[in-house]
């Protein structure tokens, strides 16, 4: 199985510029958090919690898991950041009756949140699958996105994996969902890891639905993110984990300002592993992001 396939497989069992849209009318952010659903393009009933003040931010989380994933990074960030968090369809407290489970489905619920939330221009957050949904969403909503971090994510994009590779991990997941997650936990952990983060992702992975994971699946793992990053010129700075390195020579082949800051001695969940290192990375990256030291793509 290739490095791609392998995280992304993982993740989605574990808990873990095309045309734009308009912009939301203006309004003036609330620094106080704010709960809230939205129907999503397809009717799904998305939940999401909007907090702080100053330059938005979105946080999507990886198949399995849910916004609270975020809150030590949500709570840094809010200090000076409006946080936009919310659970993606099928995940968390939203909806899960989608009829077709597809990236684009996802950037769609983005979409909804951020015009819902009256959110203009914001950075992006994706942990893992939501790497690859950012970089969907960045295409569909144009200049609205400023820049794109993937979290242990969008580690490889010329790793493909054919059409039959995808239909033997589906089918496995389909027909032995608890034991696949059995067997993948421990390659998306690091050596040591503390007892209740494995708890907590192991819990809330074994709670998945078997085929609503595995039709995820196969939607992430055929989306060409190389294609994707062909053609955005936004500034893209992952945050990874030093466990799989990422490919930063196939990155910037097809997106020249791809970069990525690495965090020592944690696996696929970092924000769980060293929440208060991965909170100050995160909030560093993002700032690279506004102040303009990430650069857009050469011209």
């Amino acid at each position: 199985m290739t490095l791609r396939s392998l995280v992304l497989a993982a993740v989605l069992a574990v808990p873990a510029v095309a045309c734009g849209s308009s912009a939301p009318p203006a309004s003036s952010p609330s620094s106080a958090m704010a709960e809230s659903r939205i129907a999503s393009a397809d009717g799904v009933s998305i939940h999401y919690i909007v907090e702080g003040s100053g330059p938005a931010v979105v946080l999507a989380h990886c198949l399995d898991c849910n916004l609270h994933y975020w809150d030590v990074a949500a709570a840094d960030l809010a200090r000076d950041h409006r946080v936009v968090r919310l659970d993606l369809a099928g995940n968390g407290a939203s909806g899960t009756d989608r009829k077709t489970w597809s990236i684009d489905a996802f950037a769609g619920d983005i979409r909804a949140v951020v015009n819902a939330a009256r959110v203009d221009r914001f950075t992006i957050v994706g942990h893992s699958m939501s790497g690859t949904i950012a970089l969907e969403a960045a295409l569909e909503l144009g200049d609205r996105v400023t820049g794109i971090v993937p979290v242990d994510s969008v580690l490889d994009v010329d790793a493909h994996t054919p059409a039959e590779a995808r239909a033997r991990l589906t089918a496995q997941i389909r027909g032995d969902h608890h034991n696949f997650i059995d067997a993948v936990l421990p390659t998306l952990l690091p050596k040591n890891p503390d007892p209740k983060v494995v708890a907590r992702v192991r819990a809330d992975a074994m709670a998945g639905d078997p085929d609503r994971t595995a039709a995820i699946l196969e939607s992430v793992l055929a989306y060409r993110e190389d294609l994707a990053l062909d053609r955005l010129a936004v500034p893209i700075v992952a945050v990874d984990a030093d466990f799989h390195p990422v490919a930063l020579d196939h990155d910037r082949a097809h997106a020249p300002q791809f970069d990525a800051r690495v965090i020592k001695d944690t696996g696929h969940f970092l924000m769980l592993d060293k929440p208060t290192e991965f909170s100050s990375t995160l909030r560093d990256v993002i700032e690279s992001i506004e102040s303009g030291v990430a650069k857009r793509r050469p011209i």
